[in-house]
């Protein structure tokens, strides 16, 4: 287990008590999920906040709105410090960045906070702010679990400058956690022409970003005497285009962020206990265990696709009897395959997501939509995972490595042979079926067929597609066959959904829920996507409750009430879908200004055409790029079926020609072709 160590003050040695602090219904939601809330508290100045615990870890925490403006986030933190006496306050939230290097999506954790409005006014303005550095204890920790969290976190700065500290490589990069000062005032910056933004240049140019709230709650913080860590997600450029930041969703994606890096720095705060030879030190323990009975199982091993699987694991629910399947196999076996199988949208990703987070097994999620399909990239991935882990003699692959399973089976016998007596590997390998190619023959990833003691595959395809032939034990986990826990698992998700405070408004009695949890299982057909899609339309308001009698039945039929709303618009309706059938051709995250090449029109088009379809996407960033990419395979199917396209009357043709020559044009290659013949 990796250990951190931090020199802390002797009575920070049990859990701490934290206050998290948002400012935004938006930053609220996001923090919310990596909360177990208990109980809603009022104060007799009708100040309101929730208790509970954070989620992994038992620490107690008291979860708080406190709305916009510094003067009212300073008050507000001042009643609950005082109900709730923690030992530590986080302050997360959105932000606007301030410097061109700052990408949207990304986090910057402030090692200072500046009330910038402080000063004299003669003929000159002179500055005179406020300021209050973060504590270092706290910065360190924020740091070290930067660099060691589980590899959702790409490319980071330190003293300002990016390097490749932690990349993600799995192709769905995450995002860049900064650390900077942060100014905050009381005005919204959205222009660079403007007085306020010459002010700061001129008198904070080093704060990387710029909020409404810090100022007042840290100075409360300062006065009660608490070590506050603020962490800010990017969602705007403040550069006179909030707006449409705003419409293209970045404010949930960066509160999203945020409040994922706040909560793993907070589950890294505690538990905690005195280490051995250290003095007043304590010893902090990661997140992560090593697997059972690793022989080099003293660090925590990065997990690769970390944020997928988090994205994945969400409001995850039930599948008992999967998982019982599962055990037992390993207890009865020496070694052998596990197959997951079902139809698109059941959740077999989901269920290998949770298993590898349950026991931290290594893993590779092949990802059609954002270009993780190659046996090279398996092979690197696992190579990596099992080296960290247990230590291989055997050198990275090579360029060849792919064309044979002879690299493959290497690799699994080197580390089957470090196992220690009783420990078993079990390596996770999601939907074989979303491969570029398979050998004739050969195993998907060329996978071997006959397995070392102690060791297992499990493996997730749909039903009667990548055909695998194992040589010894195996067994098929098939979600199709279980339709009573499967309906009492949707009804959990659904349920689950619903007790989300922007959800709970939409209802006027319990009755109502479970009528329209009635309602909805019927016409989900037990399909967790088309569930995911539904709910999330009503939480952003884009459908209510009581449109549920007008869904249709099935995955499929969701899918053609959507493009037939698209057609119906009365412009834009062909651009957009050349648009979202170009992305679909590329097969991989794509920025918006490389779409934009592909389909001859504007950057912001892109962007506009792609909010059509933006509960069907995915957002990323990729060399300091924003990038889009399919959510779920099965939109990408839809789209490309003979009778989808026939009905939204595209030329894949014409699509496929101006996505290869014009996305090649957009990297500067020089080619001898006519691009607009």
């Amino acid at each position: 287990m990796r250990e951190i160590v931090v020199p802390v003050s002797a009575k920070s040695v049990n859990r701490p008590r934290t206050v998290l602090l948002t400012a935004l219904r938006v930053e609220y939601l996001a923090m919310r999920p990596h909360c177990k809330i208990l109980e809603t508290v009022e104060l007799e100045s009708g100040t309101r906040y929730d208790v509970g615990v954070l989620r992994g870890t038992g620490q107690e925490i008291a979860l708080v709105c406190v709305g916009r403006g510094n003067v009212r986030a300073g008050v507000i933190t001042e009643r609950i410090v005082s109900q709730f006496r923690p030992d530590l306050l986080t302050c997360v939230g959105v932000a606007g960045a301030l410097h061109k290097d700052l990408q949207l999506g990304d986090v910057v954790v402030a090692t200072r906070v500046d009330a910038y409005h402080g000063g004299t006014a003669s003929k000159d303005f002179l500055a005179r702010p406020q300021t209050w550095p973060m504590p270092y204890r706290l910065e360190e920790l924020a740091r070290a679990v930067e660099l060691s969290w589980s590899g959702a976190i790409g490319p980071t700065d330190t003293a300002g400058t990016e390097a490749n500290a932690n990349p993600d490589t799995s192709g769905q990069a995450g995002f860049r956690v900064h650390f900077r000062p942060i100014a905050a005032g009381e005005v919204v910056l959205d222009g660079r022409e403007s007085t306020l933004f010459e002010h700061l240049v001129l008198h904070h140019n080093d704060a990387g970003a710029i909020d409404m709230e810090d100022a007042g709650i840290v100075h409360a913080a300062h006065l009660s005497d608490l070590p506050t860590l603020v962490v800010r997600g990017i969602s705007d450029r403040a550069d006179g285009r909030k707006t449409d930041a705003d419409g293209a969703g970045w404010q949930q994606r960066a509160a999203a962020n945020a409040a994922a890096f706040a909560a793993a720095v907070l589950t890294a705060h505690g538990p905690v206990r005195r280490a051995v030879g250290t003095g007043g030190d304590i010893t902090l323990t990661s997140p992560t265990a090593p697997a059972a009975g690793a022989l080099h199982g003293r660090i925590s091993p990065r997990r690769p696709q970390a944020a997928y699987i988090r994205d994945k694991t969400i409001g995850f629910v039930g599948r008992d009897s999967a998982f019982a399947e599962i055990e037992a196999f390993l207890d009865q076996h020496p070694s052998g395959h596990l197959i997951v199988q079902g139809e698109p949208g059941v959740g077999k990703t989901a269920l290998l997501a949770e298993a590898v987070v349950r026991n931290d097994w290594p893993a590779h999620f092949n990802i059609a939509g954002g270009g993780v399909t190659t046996t090279g990239a398996f092979l690197q991935s696992l190579y990596e995972q099992l080296s960290e882990r247990y230590g291989a003699d055997l050198p990275a692959p090579g360029p060849d490595a792919d064309r044979d399973g002879v690299y493959v089976n290497r690799l699994i016998e080197e580390v089957a042979g470090r196992l220690t007596p009783g420990a078993r590997l079990v390596i996770v390998v999601d939907a074989l079926d979303e491969l570029d190619r398979t050998e004739s023959g050969a195993n998907p990833l060329f996978l071997p067929t006959a397995l070392p003691g102690g060791v297992y595959l499990l493996v997730s395809r749909r039903l009667r597609t990548a055909a695998l032939q194992p040589d010894g034990a195996w067994t098929i986990v098939d979600l199709m066959n279980r339709p009573d826990e499967s309906r009492a698992d949707v009804a959990a998700f659904i349920r689950n959904s619903l007790a989300k405070p922007e959800m709970k408004v939409e209802f006027s009695s319990a009755a109502d829920e479970e009528q329209f949890i009635d309602r909805l299982l019927e016409r989900s057909d037990l399909n967790f996507m088309y569930l995911v899609y539904v709910l999330g339309d009503i939480e952003r308001g884009l459908m209510q409750p009581d449109d549920v009698d007008t869904l249709p039945v099935g995955l499929t039929g969701y899918y053609d009430r959507h493009l037939r709303q698209m057609l119906s618009r009365d412009g834009g309706a062909a651009a957009s879908l050349r648009t979202i059938y170009s992305l679909s051709a590329l097969r991989e995250p794509v920025s918006a200004s490389l779409l934009a090449v592909a389909v001859r029109i504007t950057e912001l088009e892109v962007v506009r055409y792609l909010a059509d379809w933006t509960q069907f996407l995915r957002h990323g960033t990729a060399d300091g790029r924003s990038t889009y990419s399919f959510y779920h395979q099965t939109f990408s199917d839809y789209l490309n079926r003979h009778e989808t396209v026939r009905a939204a009357g595209v030329d894949l043709g014409e699509i496929s020609s101006l996505v290869g020559h014009r996305l090649i044009a957009g990297l500067g290659l020089d080619l001898d072709v006519d691009l607009d013949a």
